[in-house]
């Protein structure tokens, strides 16, 4: 009996570590789960991306109105004019999330100020408009 219960404990004592293959699987499991976050915590950066721009291009949007009280309403400033006039805070304002300058139209005493959105381009599905287009029907 005694030489059977030696050769399990050596036997034991030979097992206790882990093969390549349990550690490569876990490794793996790992990385799934990983890349799980990551498209998850990417989809929620969009979003708010795209938040924060909107809140930005309202701010720049009453900063021209606030600005034409004191000025010509048929002038369209720049950014950099509402800054330096202290409409706006020096703030990362100048540009937008993805660092494109924002772009401001004005017309019959109104101002629309849009971001070129995620893709960069201008005139495209993605802009951002504040307002929106879809705001006056």
């Amino acid at each position: 009996m005694r030489v059977v219960q030696t050769g399990v404990r050596q036997q034991r004592r030979a097992r206790r570590g882990f093969s390549l293959l349990e550690i490569l699987v876990v490794i793996a499991i790992i990385g799934m789960i990983s890349g799980a976050v990551a498209v998850a915590v990417y989809k929620h950066k969009i979003t708010a991306d795209i938040s924060v721009t909107h809140t930005n291009a309202r701010t720049i949007r009453l900063g021209v109105k606030s600005w034409w009280v004191s000025h010509d309403s048929a002038t369209c400033p720049t950014v950099r004019t509402l800054v330096s006039d202290g409409e706006l805070d020096k703030g990362k304002v100048g540009k937008d999330v993805w660092q494109q300058p924002w772009r401001l139209k004005c017309e019959d005493n109104d101002v629309t100020v849009i971001s070129n959105g995620p893709d960069k381009l201008p005139d495209t599905e993605d802009d951002i408009r504040e307002p929106e287009a879809d705001a006056y029907g």
